[in-house]
């Protein structure tokens, strides 16, 4: 029994310190292997930012485009329809 607690004590304080590090790291905004008190600087940052716009502005441009693409097929077919 005294062997059961004591593992048990080991995996609670194991899985606490993971998860005390993962969590600062995603509380951080950054990869979860990576050192939770290594100072990011401003233009690491910025960086991070800025690529995460584009990507998300790249997305809502081909979002955009597959709308047009569809809006004009279907006035297309309502125009030979007729």
């Amino acid at each position: 029994m005294r062997k059961l607690l004591r593992g048990f004590a080991v995996g609670l304080l194991v899985g606490g310190l993971i998860g005390l590090w993962f969590g600062m790291n995603i509380g951080k905004d950054q990869p979860l292997l990576s050192n939770p008190f290594a100072r990011v600087t401003l233009s690491e940052r910025l960086d991070r930012t800025m690529r995460q716009a584009a990507e998300e502005t790249g997305t809502a441009v081909d979002k955009a485009g597959d709308a047009v693409r569809e809006g004009a097929a279907t006035v297309k077919e309502e125009l030979q329809s007729e």
